[in-house]
């Protein structure tokens, strides 16, 4: 497989509402006083700390199943709500992201001094803006395919519904881990941690789009896609 990847530079924002959500809010306003200083203290930090990078390959699938999507002889994923999801998939764009280490050390030197509510605020703020940015690249996707009259599915990534965790690393194998600058550890997890890796497919607009939330029980998931 050609391993050549594109890269992408997104600047992300922090979405007031989504934070608040980690928070324990419903919306920034509803924040105590004292928290709304601490996040406004956060965010300045958080501009000069992060380090936006984005890989992504678009592949095209070899085979597809009711349980596997396989992009050549050596890259096959196993999930059913994954093939459900790309089953009219023509491309499927696999995606590396992450806003760098500069915001994780500062959330380990101010765990270390015991600034607890400072160090939490700076970690959901990072996690809003990781997730920010992946949001962006794919609105960018969108935008670039609904010209061609194409779509864009939902996306998934390792660990999410039935899609097992350990498969990051043949999500990795698509790309020259020389070009990323993640790192994939023993464990599954991504080093910076404020990573996000995944995919999502490229269909015809005409074809009818599956959402797995809409088969799941569980109601109030704060995750759940409408």
């Amino acid at each position: 497989m050609n391993r050549k990847t594109d890269s992408i530079h997104i600047q992300p924002t922090i979405e007031n509402d989504e934070l608040a959500k980690l928070l324990g809010g419903q919306k920034k306003k509803s924040l105590p006083k004292s928290i709304r200083k601490k996040v406004r203290t956060a965010r300045q930090k958080l501009n000069k700390l992060i380090k936006p990078s984005l890989h992504y390959r678009i592949v095209k699938p070899s085979a597809m199943d009711n349980d596997v999507v396989q992009l050549d002889e050596t890259v096959e994923f196993t999930s059913t709500q994954l093939a459900k999801t790309l089953k009219n998939a023509e491309e499927i764009v696999c995606f590396v992201g992450t806003i760098g280490t500069g915001v994780e050390n500062e959330i380990n030197r101010l765990l270390d001094k015991q600034k607890l509510a400072e160090a939490y605020i700076l970690d959901a703020m990072a996690s809003v803006a990781v997730e920010n940015m992946i949001d962006r690249f794919q609105n960018l996707m969108e935008n670039r395919f609904s010209a061609e009259e194409r779509a864009v599915t939902l996306r998934f990534s390792p660990g999410y519904c039935d899609w097992p965790v350990t498969q990051q690393k043949k999500l990795f194998n698509i790309f020259n881990p020389k070009q990323l600058n993640v790192e994939l550890l023993d464990s599954c997890l991504m080093k910076p941690r404020k990573s996000v890796s995944g995919v999502f497919g490229i269909t015809p607009q005409e074809s009818e789009s599956y959402n797995p939330c809409r088969d799941c029980p569980t109601r109030r998931c704060e995750s759940r896609r409408n």
